[in-house]
């Protein structure tokens, strides 16, 4: 790889960033800023220097357009081999890779359930947007909270209906969902979260 395509059009702080090979980096940037290109050029720089071989290194986004970008840039500086995914894909590799899938079926989207939940809520709560409380049971469930611990986990968070209706509708949410065998997205980061922090052998 060319050190110069790796290293050359970078701002000093992007460079630095880049040339730190090993340990944690937090880069924190505003959209369009240039993050992707400082993290892929990262990634490049490591394969180059011999700090990583490709397939030791996983990188994680939020969408398959921006990973399949992902792979594109890193193809662009010679990278093969670089698994570039999204979060979800990542945690149900993991998963699938320790037996955890078996007649696992991922909910496509909150909003077909959820509408149906909230068409059964008092007036004048009942015309709230099913993609709102989607919104909101998505934050319940990235704090990792259930509908049990749901009202004392709130703090300052604003729920977009009553929080005693709110919790009605996130537990009737996730029993539907269980009456169907059935998990979101966010059921697959928890349950690599859960995978590795109770599996040694997943640490290993």
């Amino acid at each position: 790889m060319d050190e110069q395509r790796i290293l050359g059009g970078l701002n000093p702080e992007q460079r630095r960033a880049v040339e730190a090979v090993r340990g944690p980096v937090c880069i924190l940037a505003g959209a369009g800023s240039g993050k992707t290109t400082t993290i892929t050029h990262r990634i490049a720089n490591q394969v180059a220097t011999g700090a990583f071989v490709p397939e030791q290194i996983l990188a994680v986004t939020f969408t398959d357009k921006a990973a399949g970008a992902m792979r594109a840039r890193l193809a662009a500086l010679g990278v093969e081999r670089v698994r570039a995914v999204t979060f979800h894909s990542a945690a149900l590799a993991q998963l699938s890779f320790f037996g955890k899938t078996s007649n696992l079926k991922i909910l496509s989207s909150k909003v077909l359930p959820l509408r149906a939940i909230g068409n059964s809520l008092p007036m004048p709560y009942k015309f709230t947007a099913a993609a709102d409380l989607a919104t909101e049971v998505e934050w319940a469930k990235n704090q990792r909270l259930t509908p049990e611990t749901y009202l004392d986990g709130l703090g300052p968070h604003e729920p977009p209906i009553p929080p005693d209706l709110m919790q009605r509708v996130f537990r009737d949410y996730e029993r539907r969902k269980e009456d169907r065998g059935s998990v979101d997205f966010e059921d697959l980061l928890a349950g690599a979260v859960d995978l590795f922090e109770r599996d040694a052998d997943a640490l290993g």
